[in-house]
């Protein structure tokens, strides 16, 4: 009988220790079960709002709104492809810019084709600096454009120490990276001001090197 009595006050003193590691856990999965749920919702709330919302309201009429004309740079590929398509998607009539004729023909002709858009192409390589702005201005001169994305950018192919990097790369980079959206800002905003309609100018920022 007393063996039984010992187990059983044992029994209880190692529950009695280990009630206190059950709570914490019970805790812990209350903690990461709330958190889980939080994070549900907000993705449920950011997929309604993104695809489902935009579809009960009126349609923003990006013409209206800013102009006829979009202006992609670096845009034969990548995100200034997708900024092309889904202005064009929206109605916009596009011209992109790029230094490879083929390539932008192409492009161009399939978004036209895609969308029922017109579409302009400028050839144009952003790393010779200020000589190229000339007839990139003389191509936009009669366009009513509404929406600039700089999105032309070079970086180093693989990563160097700056002492490392030639001035000629240099001089690539910042007349790529930096003075292409600058130039290109100041070439259409004038327009976007004397029609003082919205305006939408988008600079996507690359690594300098």
């Amino acid at each position: 009988m007393a063996a039984v009595d010992s187990f059983y006050l044992l029994y209880r003193e190692i529950v009695r220790s280990c009630n206190c590691y059950v709570e914490t856990l019970a805790l812990v999965g209350a903690v990461y079960t709330v958190s889980k749920s939080i994070a549900v919702v907000r993705d449920c709330y950011i997929l309604a709002r993104l695809h489902f919302i935009p579809r009960l309201i009126s349609r923003t009429d990006f013409v209206t709104l800013y102009g006829k004309w979009a202006v992609i740079s670096g845009s034969i590929d990548g995100i200034g492809q997708a900024y092309a398509e889904e202005l064009a998607r929206q109605g916009v009539n596009i011209i992109i810019i790029s230094q490879n004729r083929f390539e932008l023909e192409s492009a161009a002709k399939a978004i036209a084709e895609a969308y029922r858009v017109e579409t302009d192409v400028i050839e144009a390589d952003f790393s010779k600096g200020q000589e190229i702005y000339k007839s990139i201005k003389e191509s936009l001169k009669d366009k009513e454009i509404g929406i600039l994305v700089n999105n032309v950018g070079v970086s180093c192919e693989s990563p160097q120490y700056f002492t490392e990097v030639s001035e000629d790369k240099l001089w690539d980079i910042i007349n790529t990276n930096i003075a292409a959206a600058s130039i290109m800002a100041h070439i259409v905003l004038p327009g976007m001001v004397e029609r003082k309609k919205r305006c939408c100018c988008k600079h996507l920022f690359r690594d300098l090197l």
